[in-house]
């Protein structure tokens, strides 16, 4: 027996009793409550001592209507039906936990199981606990107060996601995804050819939050969080995430030719390394190694004593350029590392495939002294590699831009062989940043275009990326294609031993050439001629 009070006006009801019978929750329109019906508790005495006085649960709970019909779910967790906190009409049934002593704000459960009419009275099965029972006056029931069943739906998780190149904004096929959840439990997946990984509903669990980390050879690692902590009905988690490349090593510099047996860094050389610059302002956490490398004639000390001077001195201007000298690391291999041709490269005729390794002997083999001269230019170069890539970085140095054209002086003719297609066009070959492409030259044409499929392949080849597109690249690129009438900015195209930056150039859909373009591009690398004899572009 549970002494209430002895009022008896006072409409006690619908007890709702804790597991372990030390809790009472029920509903009463007794005075001391917020109005109409509130939910009280009484709670267990200690051991033969009885029940405590009603206290009423409080105006997070109650409200100036009706609350009635609580349960209790698992002991912390309350439902109860009201009609007057905001709900779809009626009564409707609510749901709150306890944490701490103290219970959550109500939230409505919402349809189906509540209507617009008066639902209420839910209670669990025992046995199957997302099951259960309730009461509504609904249309389409057999009286004005029914039992309907209900089935609560099993909670499912997935999370997916897509990994793309920073610069490229293509799919990296490959990259290795882990997911770290609270719980203790991992799991991993390898990112298919569209850069797509799926965690499925068997390890991605409820109430968890995951750390995922995203790994892949020559791109920086990169994290990210995801939780299904809140949320009470299945979903498909999705995150994208964008990797950042490293830069690739070894990188080949533009040309930086010395005097015979000197090291001074000449000044129109200087401008070689600009693009070196940028790549160590875009990543200051790399320290990186300025390597010199001579050709094999003279001794094998005086080549290390000159090549180690040469690397000295780019670090020495990259130093006054604003580069902290704790991430330059001079070093001189002499003649002791030939160089591989990592592209098709045409020096005085005669085309080194890649592949191609430098030695004497097969230097030797070469077919005349201009060509074996060319090989042994080739081989005094200068180049870097990345050492590490957790520098910290300190207060950069104010520096000047340096000039957006440079003319590469060399004592040999200045010219570029060409072919003639049947449409009367000249063909040649140039380089973009770097990467070896092919143009075709018509007087006729005023503008500078690239082909869709020469703007992707330098776009998978690295050699343009998302910076150098004039707008928002996301609306440009998309997987393995580039908009059409896309502009990009060609931060330097080179074309026998003339160098242009900041060239604009269209996509345009329709071209079959790889790029295309007319005398006003043509003469910003010079004053030029045609020799048809010699099949060749000349510039003075």
């Amino acid at each position: 027996m549970v002494d209430l009070g002895i009022d008896s006006t006072v409409a006690n009801g619908h007890p709702a009793i804790s597991s372990d019978e030390g809790l009472i929750i029920f509903s009463s329109d007794r005075a001391g409550g917020n109005g109409g019906k509130d939910l009280w508790k009484i709670t267990k005495k200690a051991k033969g001592g009885g029940f405590t006085r009603p206290i009423n649960l409080g105006p997070e709970i109650n409200t100036p209507g009706d609350e009635m019909f609580p349960f209790l779910r698992g002991d912390s967790v309350l439902y109860f039906s009201s009609n007057g906190h905001p709900g779809m009409g009626g009564l409707d049934i609510f749901v709150s936990s306890r944490s701490d002593n103290k219970w959550s704000k109500p939230e409505n459960v919402k349809y189906p199981l509540n209507s617009f009419a008066d639902d209420f009275g839910i209670v669990f099965n025992m046995d199957e606990p997302d099951e259960g029972f309730f009461s509504s006056n609904r249309p389409g029931g057999k009286g004005k107060d029914d039992i309907y069943s209900f089935i609560i739906p099993p909670v499912y998780f997935t999370l997916e996601g897509y990994i793309t190149d920073d610069l490229t904004l293509q799919p990296v096929d490959g990259a290795h995804v882990t997911i770290v959840g609270t719980n203790g439990k991992t799991a991993t997946y390898n990112t298919d050819q569209r850069g797509r990984y799926v965690f499925n509903k068997n390890q991605i669990f409820p109430n968890t939050t995951y750390e995922i980390l995203v790994t892949k050879k020559d791109y920086f690692n990169e994290k990210a969080t995801e939780t299904t902590v809140g949320l009470e009905s299945s979903r498909d988690l999705t995150r994208d995430i964008v990797l950042k490349p490293i830069p690739k090593k070894p990188v080949v510099l533009p040309d930086i030719l010395y005097d015979l047996a000197k090291w001074d860094l000449k000044p129109q050389f200087q401008d070689s390394l600009q693009g070196l610059i940028a790549t160590l302002d875009a990543n200051e956490t790399i320290v990186i190694e300025l390597a010199a490398h001579t050709d094999s004639r003279d001794t094998e000390e005086r080549n290390d004593i000159l090549s180690q001077r040469r690397a000295q001195s780019v670090v020495d201007y990259l130093i006054t350029r604003g580069i902290d000298p704790d991430r330059l690391v001079a070093k001189g291999y002499g003649e002791r590392s030939p160089r591989t041709i990592n592209r098709v490269m045409v020096k005085e005729g005669y085309t080194f495939e890649p592949g191609t390794v430098l030695t004497d002997s097969m230097i030797n083999l070469l077919p005349n002294n201009a060509v074996k001269e060319a090989a042994h230019q080739l081989n005094r170069r200068t180049e870097f590699s990345i050492l590490r890539n957790d520098y910290i970085p300190k207060t950069r140095i104010s520096r000047k831009e340096g000039p957006s054209v440079e003319i590469i002086v060399k004592p040999e003719e200045n010219s570029v062989m060409y072919t003639l297609t049947k449409e009367e066009t000249l063909e040649a070959i140039c380089y973009i940043n770097g990467i070896t492409s092919t143009f075709q030259y018509d007087p006729r044409e005023t503008e500078l275009y690239l082909s869709t499929a020469e703007a992707v392949r330098l776009l998978t080849s690295g050699a343009i990326d998302r910076n150098d597109f004039i707008g928002d690249a996301t609306q440009l690129i998309g997987e393995g294609t580039i908009a059409n009438k896309a502009v990009i900015n060609i931060r330097e195209m080179r074309i026998g031993k003339n160098v242009v930056r900041d060239l604009k150039a269209t996509v345009n859909q329709k071209l079959k050439n790889q790029i295309y373009f007319g005398p006003n591009t043509l003469k910003q690398f010079g004053v030029y001629s045609v020799d048809e004899a010699e099949t060749k572009i000349l510039f003075e």
